[in-house]
């Protein structure tokens, strides 16, 4: 993590959004010692403080290494350890992740001499359930992750809210400035779909909902993930989620949502559960599954910083720390990160 330095120029940036987004980008810019100010409307409803939080770095149904993991989860396994130190707030929850395999193909998949060596950097394999007899529905073993765990967005960002209230850098407010002097970001999560200055980018957002459960006399360690993921809370709590659906995008909780996951809970899990509470957001996601950075086609002081769908976790803080170096130090942005990838949709809107 960067320390605070003496810029060469000092900038003043309007940041739109203090969620996972706007609260790690306005860090990273306030720790270069940039000018930074905050507008945040708390009334309206936010994805990041109701997201399960999971880093993962062997991810979807072909379980592979995820994007560009070998840079990405060595980055954040720094960065939040370093902040919950700032914030002097405890969010972050190093631990395995066990993906039981779904089939007997899958299992013989990973018995074969395909997978390549560096996979081991990230995971162990085991063949048969031996260590979770009594608690998974599965017989093949599986893959357990070694740098996995999830962050209490919740309280990073309440942590966040008092760091930045302190600075006297957060503007609680329902309307947006507008000053041609600063260079504004926009950091609005799904919202930003219907931002009009880039409504030409592919948003592809997703209605996701959690259920927190009880388990009684459960010591879970770890995370188990197979259609459903279980996250241990302590207190015989725990996070199960989440659904996907594409169709009906609200924060509104739903009987359908609360049954999905019932029923795959029980499909992945043995011990009974009782459902205590439910929630409900909408992930800014991408038809690429790659995030948005960059600056305005045609107005040079507006940018974007989004898109980061359900690794937000994971990739604002990489990508966070990029964003601010190509801000400050004009430093390249990664291409497929770079909105200028999408330049032909603007010239057609």
């Amino acid at each position: 993590m960067k320390e605070v330095t003496e810029p060469e120029i000092i900038k003043n940036y309007t940041i739109i959004g203090q969620g996972l987004a706007g609260s790690i980008l306005a860090y990273f810019l306030l720790k270069e010692g940039q000018n930074v100010q905050i507008f945040d409307n708390s009334e309206i409803p936010s994805s990041s403080k109701v997201a399960a939080g999971i880093y993962n770095p062997v991810t979807g149904k072909r379980l592979v290494k995820t994007w560009l993991a070998d840079e990405i989860f060595p980055f954040l396994e720094d960065f939040y350890p370093q902040l919950e130190k700032e914030l002097n707030a405890k969010f972050f929850f190093s631990m395995p992740l066990f993906h039981p395999f779904p089939d007997v193909a899958t299992q013989k998949f990973f018995r074969s001499d395909h997978i390549p060596d560096d996979f081991f950097d990230f995971c162990s394999l085991e063949f048969e359930n031996n260590h979770r007899i009594e608690i998974v529905n599965s017989d093949l073993g599986g893959i357990t992750m070694k740098h996995a765990g999830w962050v209490d967005l919740k309280v990073m960002l309440s942590a966040f809210r008092t760091f930045f209230l302190e600075r006297n850098v957060l503007i609680e407010t329902t309307s947006i400035p507008e000053n041609t002097n600063v260079i504004t970001i926009f950091c609005e999560g799904y919202h930003g779909k219907f931002n009009p200055h880039f409504r030409y980018l592919p948003f592809n957002p997703v209605k996701g909902e959690i259920v927190d459960i009880e388990i009684q006399n459960l010591d879970l360690q770890e995370i188990i993930n197979q259609g459903v993921f279980v996250i241990p809370l302590g207190d015989n709590t725990f996070r199960l989620g989440a659904t996907y659906k594409w169709d009906v995008l609200d924060f509104i909780p739903t009987n359908e949502g609360a049954d999905i996951l019932t029923e795959k809970y029980y499909k992945l899990m043995k011990p009974q559960m009782r459902v205590l509470s439910q929630q409900a957001g909408v992930r800014p996601a991408t038809k690429d599954r790659r995030p948005f950075l960059g600056m305005h086609p045609e107005i040079e002081n507006l940018g974007i910083f989004n898109g980061f769908g359900s690794k937000g976790v994971s990739l604002a803080p990489f990508f966070g720390n990029q964003f601010a170096d190509f801000l400050i130090h004009k430093k390249e942005l990664h291409p497929e990160v770079n909105i200028n990838r999408f330049a032909s949709l603007y010239l057609r809107r």
